[in-house]
């Protein structure tokens, strides 16, 4: 997936510079503000339990199919051939106009070029199905959350945007052209009871205990929700009457602090304050909006802080324009990691 921060291309660097303090190499890892899931997966991989967080909807779903679940469901209800002749059902179901194809694709009510109008029919069409069988029982929670994790990536694959979701492309990238393909997750076992919520992070570290914590919170003012909005849509299908040119949802719940100015820095002090944790490891490059002067006092407040830092090529959705100015120029810039032994 596509997202406004990925750690991907970093995880060689988190775990390197966690070896090189010695840090445990199993016991509870959690991440708070788990995104794509994909550092989460990257140390359940490794052996660790995780414990997963992140309050958007899209996001809870990953982390439910990737890191919850340790094995592939078997869909006996609707299948004698498992997960694949799923797949192959819902990739050859007949299409039709709903509500996505009416708010997501050009010749629906809404003219937004979100999606081809042939594969925004097949969302619908796929979604509809897929819900079906949850309210019909044919299918369990832990099916239920795979094939709508496949959904959603499918759906992101072939997405006419550049990066996110804050608008549409004008004219077609080839990707959105291509036939939308539903593809078999990748399901890991760590034979560990992996934990994951869908909470406000502040809140959840005052319930939570665990042997390393990771932070990677949103580190400027570009909120999430609206940026993610169509995906967050198709993974709630509460299916509200969006607003505005690029169909956005009502997400006056899901503002976060970390992308606030003035309230960051904040909201950053209570959560590292509320921490119950052996490690505290924090991901922030150098165009954050909390200042680094402040997050080393906070840091250092909790116990022995020691400092890393990397160069790699930012997610980009944009050159430099009349609205758009990056702090650092060109594509690169550097990632600090913050990883404190706590007192």
């Amino acid at each position: 997936m596509k997202y406004i921060g990925n750690k991907t291309r970093l995880l060689n660097f988190i775990e390197n510079s966690m070896n090189s303090l010695n840090l445990p190499k199993n016991g509870t890892f959690m991440d708070l503000f788990s995104g794509t899931a994909s550092v989460g997966k990257y140390f359940k991989d490794k052996g660790y339990r995780i414990i997963s967080n992140d309050f958007m909807t899209y996001s809870y779903v990953a982390q439910y199919v990737l890191l919850k679940i340790n094995e592939v469901p078997k869909f006996e209800k609707i299948s004698q051939n498992g997960i694949e002749e799923v797949l192959q059902i819902l990739n050859s179901i007949s299409p039709f106009k709903g509500y996505f194809f009416e708010n997501f694709a050009p010749s629906g009510k809404f003219k937004r070029q979100y999606f081809s109008d042939d594969n925004a029919m097949k969302i619908d069409a796929i979604r509809e199905q897929i819900q079906k069988w949850k309210l019909d029982n044919k299918i369990n929670l832990d099916e239920y959350y795979v094939l709508l994790f496949s959904l959603i990536n499918a759906a992101d694959f072939v997405a006419n945007i550049s990066g996110t979701y804050g608008a549409y492309l004008k004219i077609w990238r080839s990707m959105a052209l291509k036939k939308i393909q539903l593809l078999e997750p990748n399901i890991t076992n760590n034979n560990m009871e992996n934990l994951v919520f869908q909470e406000n992070a502040n809140d959840l570290v005052r319930k939570i205990v665990a042997d390393i914590v990771y932070i990677d919170p949103p580190y400027n003012e570009r909120q999430y929700a609206p940026n993610f909005h169509v995906l967050e849509t198709l993974a709630v299908w509460d299916k509200q009457n969006l607003k505005g040119k690029t169909g956005q949802r009502d997400y006056e719940d899901k503002k976060s602090k970390y992308s606030q100015k003035s309230n960051a820095a904040l909201a950053f002090y209570d959560l590292i304050d509320n921490i119950s944790a052996k490690y505290i490891i924090l991901s922030y490059n150098n165009e954050g909006i909390i200042n680094r002067d402040d997050i080393i006092s906070i840091l250092k407040n909790s116990g022995n802080l020691v400092e890393f830092t990397t160069e790699y090529r930012r997610f980009r959705t944009e050159k430099d324009n009349e609205k758009r100015h990056y702090k650092q120029c060109g594509d690169k810039t550097l990632e600090h990691l913050y990883i404190v032994t706590t007192k």
